[in-house]
């Protein structure tokens, strides 16, 4: 199966704001940025879905929870309710405050070959400093799917840069997945956890990003200063699990265990 790798290297910037804030910056960015042109039309955003990956102690859960300098975290993306054409498995793999995103699409009939192919312990390969793609790290690692996370993205780009985005995301919620990769769900599995009490804020928060390529640029500077925006890590991979987790009685186990 050919594919094509896309590989984006940038510096992600996480904030929590209110919805009052968030009308504010979008005026702010007016003349900065337009509407994303993936947004379908009359829309003003557009769903977006990851299935996470991990492994049986949740490494990479960890990793990112305690903030570990370089770390992974392999899933896979789909736009809309449902998968109905594509799937995106990527990586993102942080060195610091620097971000590598590597993803490529597959069609969704083809989404299963992917876990189909075993390599003979013979044929194995030494394992590399780094891993590069989805398929590298699931196998590595012997990962499986843990948790899906669904969400709503209101995206805005820019051309003042190669590469910048500003994004709003809502109406976070999760299900588990226990190694499976089915891509059908029920819409009453789906727990919301962008509540005031789960993300200890005020209110239910408004997910603010700001992405570029290269070092902050001014606009960017302005921004944040204008609003006196005060950065704040938000993995909606570990938000979501710490609330399934509370949820769930049976902890990591049931999180894990094999769908029926």
């Amino acid at each position: 199966m050919g594919k094509v790798m896309i590989d984006v290297r940038r510096y992600e910037l996480k904030y929590t704001i209110t919805e009052e804030i968030a009308a504010q910056i979008k005026e702010y960015i007016r003349n900065i940025c337009t509407l994303d042109k993936h947004v379908p039309p009359g829309k003003s955003g557009y769903i977006v879905n990851n299935l996470y990956f991990d492994t049986a102690d949740l490494k990479f859960y960890h990793d990112t929870k305690h903030r570990k300098l370089t770390r992974y975290k392999p899933r896979a993306r789909y736009y809309g309710e449902k998968a109905t054409d594509f799937i995106w498995p990527e990586i993102k793999y942080r060195n610091s405050s620097i971000i590598w995103k590597k993803r490529y699409s597959v069609p969704i009939e083809e989404w299963p070959l992917l876990f189909q192919s075993k390599i003979s312990s013979s044929n194995k390969p030494l394992i590399k400093q780094r891993l590069d793609s989805f398929d590298e790290l699931i196998y590595w690692h012997n990962a499986h799917s843990v948790l899906h996370v669904r969400y709503y993205r209101e995206p805005y780009v820019t051309e003042l840069e190669e590469y910048g985005r500003v994004t709003f995301d809502r109406q976070l919620c999760c299900r588990p997945t226990r190694g499976s990769i089915d891509l059908d769900y029920n819409e009453q599995d789906m727990l919301y956890y962008d509540d005031p009490v789960t993300t200890r804020d005020g209110d239910s928060p408004v997910l603010l990003e700001i992405k570029v390529e290269t070092l902050v640029p001014e606009w960017a500077i302005d921004l944040i200063r204008t609003f006196d925006l005060l950065q704040r890590p938000f993995s909606k991979y570990c938000y979501g699990l710490d609330s399934m987790l509370n949820y769930n009685d049976n902890g990591r186990i049931a999180l894990l265990t094999d769908a029926d």
